[in-house]
């Protein structure tokens, strides 16, 4: 029986290089009657562990992340603590999941291109799947890192007791920036500041995968495609203004947008909210600064930049674990001196 089922499993991955993926009902599984049923619930749940991950234990409520960096060594994140398990697949099993996810998520994934990221669902809930192909690894193993994204949205006041703060500065269109590291809470507190938003307003939500949460009816979301220029965040900005849209806001300033975003500011789109990598809220001035300079067209002296930032971000906002750490106002720069109040 061994033998049939090792036969089976090689026609199934087969058929995957193919780009078919085989229902269960679809595999061979010519065997005797007495065999039959063991034979049967044998695939049945290694094709589920394939197609439905069901490798992954049930997860608890505060479950962040999930790294799958081999068979053996399976990481889950819950937020200050890490547990690790691992499964009964073979890194050949395991690969052949991950073709599965990116195909039927249609998606572009292999040695011309080793990365991928998008949304999906994982037993009910929304998730970022993040792919990397074997071939970018000198291990030669694809791994999957699957982010779980939020369903609800959490009042300002879970973050500080100066909630009138934050009122006042969106209803006065104030633009933010929201900085902090991978984790930090930078974009479940986007949420918690476009969730004070009128709903009278326009709101142009840019994005590589959605996960920005808007209830305004009057919201339009645009979510970049990595393989269409025409689809970028830098297009979309643009295109964005002809929409007439009263707020803009970003999902993360990473590169060539920083230049379009800022010229965006500087013609009076005010109510402006965008996350940024950065270190400390100062930090993330000079880290838009580099970005910047890396990126734009134009070829402006660092000063000039800097002031062209600070004259368009009014307030930037900095969290650790989830909290605000500090939130200063910035008032303008002289050469490289910025001028700034810390107002949390």
């Amino acid at each position: 029986m061994l033998d049939t089922i090792t036969e089976t499993k090689n026609d199934f991955f087969e058929h995957l290089g193919k780009g078919k993926i085989l229902k269960l009902n679809e595999m061979n599984m010519q065997t005797s009657d007495e065999d039959f049923h063991q034979y049967h619930r044998i695939l049945q749940s290694w094709h589920k562990q394939l197609t439905q991950l069901t490798f992954l234990p049930q997860h608890e409520d505060n479950l962040e992340e999930i790294s799958i960096h081999s068979p053996t060594h399976i990481e889950y994140k819950y937020g200050h603590y890490k547990t690790s398990n691992d499964s009964d697949l073979t890194q050949e099993d395991l690969e052949a999941s991950f073709d599965i996810l990116a195909l039927e998520h249609k998606k572009d994934w292999n040695y011309l291109h080793p990365f991928a990221s998008f949304q999906g669902i994982y037993r009910s809930s929304p998730v970022r799947f993040t792919l990397i192909h074997h071939s970018a690894s000198p291990e030669g193993k694809s791994k999957l890192f699957i982010r779980l994204l939020n369903k609800s949205i959490y009042p300002i006041s879970g973050y500080t007791k100066n909630e009138s703060f934050f009122f006042q500065a969106i209803t006065n269109k104030k633009n933010f920036l929201i900085a902090g590291s991978t984790g930090s809470g930078k974009t479940t507190f986007t949420n918690s500041l476009i969730n004070m938003i009128s709903d009278q307003e326009h709101i142009a939500i840019i994005e590589d995968t959605k996960e920005l949460i808007s209830k305004n009816k009057n919201t339009t979301f645009l979510i970049t495609d990595p393989t269409n220029e025409n689809k970028s965040m830098k297009s979309y900005l643009s295109y964005s203004l002809r929409i007439s849209p009263d707020r803009i806001i970003l999902g993360e300033l990473r590169s060539d947008e920083v230049e379009s975003a800022l010229l965006a500011m500087n013609t009076g789109h005010n109510g402006f909210i965008s996350t940024i990598h950065a270190n400390s809220a100062k930090d993330s001035i000079h880290r838009i600064a580099l970005l910047f300079k890396l990126y734009a067209k134009h070829d402006l002296d660092y000063n000039l930049i800097l002031k062209l930032i600070t004259a368009n971000i009014d307030y930037i906002v900095f969290l650790e674990n989830k909290k605000i750490t500090e939130v200063i106002e910035v008032f303008g720069c002289e050469g490289e001196q910025i001028f700034y109040d810390h107002v949390i």
